[in-house]
């Protein structure tokens, strides 16, 4: 699921643009121009970052702060935003718990580069908390399908060639980001467990700056650089490159990747020194991929380069006794995170979980899963704690989901309101998150926001 970010501030003008670059980015975002609309935000869902004001119509966003600061590990990050060269008021908000500040009138592209910052120390601090209780990075988990074994077994496979490139495909939420990482723990577990694995999501960046975020650049390469940047590419010496929907890179950017993956040899954007790298690239796409060379859309030769070895993941529905696998996996996860002396799921608590269909696979699993960890007061999950949809509880996967009524004449109603409709109970069983529910029908993010709109769904 993509970060999510709740834009505090008076000035409609400031939000309106910052709404606008950060969901551009990939982000999901919230705002609210009081701190009491603040409040209510934040009881409906904790955000990752704040962008907080300090001038706010009904009081000092410090308080505010304060109150985030006194929350548990799971309190977001917050930039301050203050006034231009008042050093004291910066001071203050650090002292109160501010991972950052701007100063305004903020660059909007700053903005940008501050949440990344403030995500990416965060996400450091959470893996050093996980890896105080001993669960940095995932952990196998022996599955019970057929299916599911063989994958893993070939993965096991794969990993003796560190060098391979990986094209992995399935249904979203299908668990293709963690097969990536369990390839990565297999092939450096024994040699180099420091080895790096850096993820990019190709549908959640602009077009324009693909290549950039790729290779880097050097300074003064475009209007902007006024620093160099090391791209992904580089960030993933020595280890694993993963390219979530790949299928979303523009063509031009496939076959400079194709060059790259044939020599292992690039150039930043703007630079003249062709520098070298060792490391494997991993794909993944929801989408039909030979559907996708046909329509021209993905390059043929891009696609014989990096599906040297294919690896189809099944949707979860196609081997329900992986449920309770992973499931428990889940639990001591997230018993850990929560800190609760939760010790595993109850039988019955596990009949309710299996009869379920989980049309979001693996990702949707492992929400409810969350939920009941952090529902649960005993040290089973019991039924009470598992939250489900209630018009997907069916013993067929297929009921119950979207049905398309006639109307006096015997017609089906018109396409965009079936659409409209369909969209709608997709929102309805990721819960309202637009970002999982853009993965689920296989869009992008900005797309998705974009249909919302055609169809009156914002």
């Amino acid at each position: 699921m993509n970060a999510s970010v709740l834009v505090v501030d008076d000035e409609r003008s400031f939000r309106v643009l910052a709404e606008e670059i950060l969901v551009g980015e990939g982000f999901e975002v919230r705002s609210a121009a009081t701190l009491a609309r603040a409040r209510a935000e934040l009881a409906k869902a904790t955000p990752d970052v704040v962008i907080l004001d300090r001038q706010l119509p009904d009081g000092d966003g410090i308080d505010f702060l304060r109150d985030l600061s006194s929350l548990d590990r799971s309190a977001p990050a917050v930039v301050v935003v203050t006034a231009h060269g008042d050093v004291n008021n910066a001071v203050v908000a650090m002292r109160a718990g501010a991972a950052d500040y701007l100063t305004k009138p903020v660059p909007l592209a700053d903005l940008v580069v501050k949440v990344r910052k403030v995500l990416e120390t965060r996400g450091l601090r959470d893996r050093l908390a996980l890896a105080d209780a001993g669960i940095g990075r995932p952990q196998p988990v022996e599955p019970a399908s057929p299916a599911r074994k063989a994958l893993m077994a070939t993965l096991r496979q794969v990993a003796q060639s560190p060098d391979t490139p990986v094209l992995i495909t399935g249904p979203s939420g299908a668990g293709k980001q963690y097969l990536a990482e369990m390839l990565h723990s297999f092939t450096y577990a024994s040699v180099d467990a420091t080895a790096p694995f850096v993820e990019i999501n190709c549908a959640a960046l602009p077009h324009e700056l693909v290549e950039s975020e790729l290779f880097g650049h050097e300074r003064g390469a475009f209007t902007d650089a006024t620093n160099m940047r090391r791209g992904v590419v580089e960030l993933a010496e020595g280890g694993t490159l993963f390219l979530d929907e790949i299928t979303e890179l523009p063509p031009a950017l496939q076959a400079k990747l194709l060059k790259f993956m044939d020599t292992m040899r690039f150039r930043r954007v703007g630079g003249e020194r062709e520098l070298s790298v060792r490391l494997r690239v991993v794909g993944a796409t929801n989408r039909d991929v030979l559907a996708e060379v046909k329509a021209g859309r993905l390059r043929e030769d891009f696609y014989h380069r990096l599906a040297v070895f294919t690896v189809p993941v099944p949707a979860l529905r196609e081997g329900p006794e992986d449920i309770p696998v992973l499931a428990t996996a889940f639990v001591r996860f997230f018993a850990a995170r929560v800190k609760k002396p939760i010790k595993g799921i109850s039988r019955r608590g596990l009949e309710v979980l299996g009869g379920y269909a989980y049309p979001g696979n693996i990702r949707e699993l492992r929400n409810v899963v969350e939920r009941a960890a952090i529902l649960a007061s005993g040290t089973e999950i019991e039924p009470q704690d598992i939250v489900l949809p209630a018009a997907q509880q069916v013993e067929s996967p297929r009921e119950g989901f979207f049905a398309v009524g006639l109307d006096a004449r015997g017609l089906p109603p018109p396409l965009k309101e079936v659409e409209r409709s369909y969209v709608a109970r997709v929102l309805e069983l990721h819960a309202g998150h637009r970002s999982a529910a853009a993965e689920a029908l296989g869009i992008s993010y900005p797309t998705f926001l974009k249909r919302l709109r055609e169809l009156g769904l914002d």
